[in-house]
């Protein structure tokens, strides 16, 4: 186990945030000319640089995370459903069906940017040192079912499980599960095998990197260099890009995204993720103990309202649970509850139950500019039903430590997991360190164990269809929304797609060009 408790946001960051975008991704509505090679893309991203390493094994900041994706890569990549494609390696399988041993092959002829060929010895030195528990790695939890690396010959590695896991491959997608030379311990001055080359990170400036010109993908990248750096303040942000300053914004808000869209020489790129909000009910404490009360709550959403009130239109509607619509998993069969406080109230009064004031907590540490204005919206209508529910917001500092968990309701936020037992695992398994309702279903936790056991995928559709039907109807967790992640371009800047985990990430650098002439 780790040293020190893994915090959540760390989690929250190394489960995807700011994880690579797919190397084949779908187009846009309009149709782009043949890429051209050259000039320099300047980003400006959502955040500075906190340290100037880009070490995999310590908690950083998104531009940190940014400059790993250029310069580094994983052994597998994810699509525009969180689908495991081919990066470094080319192909896996599991030995039997008990998928407890799987082996990958690496590409060869991928060079490293110091011009050393990548081998099985490089990825078994990169994994073993997020798994060293000298490291203190956050990512360590992650990978503490491999019990043994093994280099059958130099382009095949065999890994072996504690336990079943079928979803190995996307697991090895994570974000900084980058491959280094072995030996490599310089992270002041990155070396990878990604599109671009770096001499280093400078927190507090501009950083240019350059094309990698012996990068393993034909062709690519087209750009000469990217420039980028950070900065908090989203006006700031949305200004630079309007102003002509820089040619492309990592992450706008929902208000800002009106005022660029309404521009003709610019561009939102509007992505489904898996963010969501959740109205978090206490099922162990008064009065979310009954189901009948977790079943009036939920339909208290007018979700639509919320999606265009609160996001712009940017959001697709949930359904009290986690799983999102883009997912490959997602109940498509399950009716979405609309908005009838009339129904919310004849279920409270049929069970003979009183509904006394309860306080809703929120606070801008969840997600800022929506979640303290999402409680808000969620009380209004409410009162529709004769349930009164008061919005209390509550600072950012100490929220995540004394608010969530203990609170009976109140409203938590979650990002995009790669697969739905990451999302399962951690949030409704029964006695999981971050089961924010209390809700415990012993026959959740099979299915659960069921799924991530089996490659079957329509008994695997089928073990979580039915897992969404029963946290729906009976679990702690309102979800009325997943929210869009929105990027803003110049239209000059071609070759941009839409990715659940944002799309000026990683690899997407790569398929970027400049049209000149826009």
């Amino acid at each position: 186990m780790l040293n020190h408790p893994i915090s959540r946001r760390m989690f929250n960051i190394s489960l995807g945030t700011t994880a690579l975008a797919a190397i084949t991704r779908p187009s846009l509505a309009q149709t782009s000319p043949t890429p051209t090679k050259g000039g320099r893309l300047r980003i400006m991203l959502q955040e500075t640089a906190s340290s100037s390493l880009l070490d995999p094994t310590k908690v950083a900041s998104f531009s940190v995370y940014f400059a790993y994706a250029m310069v580094g890569e994983r052994l597998v990549c994810v699509d525009s459903r969180l689908n495991p494609v081919p990066m470094l390696a080319e192909s896996w399988e599991p030995v039997n069906n008990k998928v407890d041993v799987w082996v990958f092959k690496l590409r060869r002829g991928v060079e490293f940017h110091n011009g050393k060929s990548l081998t099985a010895k490089d990825v078994t030195y990169s994994l073993n040192r997020l798994r060293d528990p000298a490291s203190q790695s956050p990512l360590r939890t992650l990978l503490e079912h491999i019990t043994e690396i093994v280099e059958d010959d130099p382009y095949t590695l065999r890994f072996v499980l504690s336990r079943p896991d079928a979803d190995f491959p996307l697991l090895l997608a994570q974000d900084r599960f980058y491959i280094f030379p072995e030996g490599f311990s310089t992270f002041d001055k990155p070396l990878g095998t990604g599109p671009f080359v770096a001499d280093g990170l400078n927190p507090a400036g501009v950083n240019v990197y350059r094309r990698n010109q012996n990068y393993w993908q034909n062709g690519k990248p087209y750009l000469d260099e990217v420039a980028f750096q950070g900065n908090q303040d989203a006006v700031t942000r949305a200004s630079a890009l309007l102003a002509g300053d820089v040619d492309a914004v990592q992450t706008i808000n929902f208000a800002l995204a009106k005022r660029i869209a309404a521009t003709s020489s610019f561009q939102v790129v509007s992505s489904p993720s898996g963010v969501h909000n959740v109205i978090a009910m206490l099922t162990d404490t008064s009065p979310f103990d009954r189901p009948e009360v977790r079943d009036a709550m939920k339909y208290l959403f007018d979700r639509e309202q919320m999606r265009d009130r609160l996001c712009a239109g940017h959001a697709q509607i949930g359904n009290d649970h986690p799983i999102p619509p883009f997912s490959s998993f997602y109940h498509t069969e399950l009716p979405i509850r609309t908005y009838d406080p009339d129904r919310a109230k004849s279920i409270l009064q049929k069970a003979g139950l009183s509904f006394p004031t309860q306080v809703l907590h929120s606070s801008d540490a969840v997600t800022p500019g929506v979640a303290v204005d999402l409680a808000q919206v969620y009380a209004d209508g409410a009162r529709k039903a004769g349930i009164s529910l008061e919005p209390k917001r509550d600072p950012v500092t100490g929220y995540w430590d004394n608010v969530w968990l203990k609170q009976p309701l109140m409203v938590s936020g979650w990002g995009t997991r790669f697969t739905p037992d990451l999302m399962l695992r951690v949030a409704y398994r029964s006695g999981a360190k971050w089961n924010e309702t209390h809700w415990s279903r012993p026959k959740v936790d099979a299915m659960m164990d069921e799924a991530v056991a089996t490659t079957d995928v329509n008994r695997r559709r089928e073990l979580y269809w039915a897992i969404q039907e029963t946290i729906h109807h009976d679990g702690g967790a309102g979800i009325p929304l997943f929210f869009d992640q929105l990027d803003a371009v110049s239209s000059k800047v071609k070759g941009v797609s839409p990715s659940p985990l944002g799309s000026l990430t990683g690899p997407a650098m790569a398929d970027l060009w400049l049209d000149q002439s826009a």
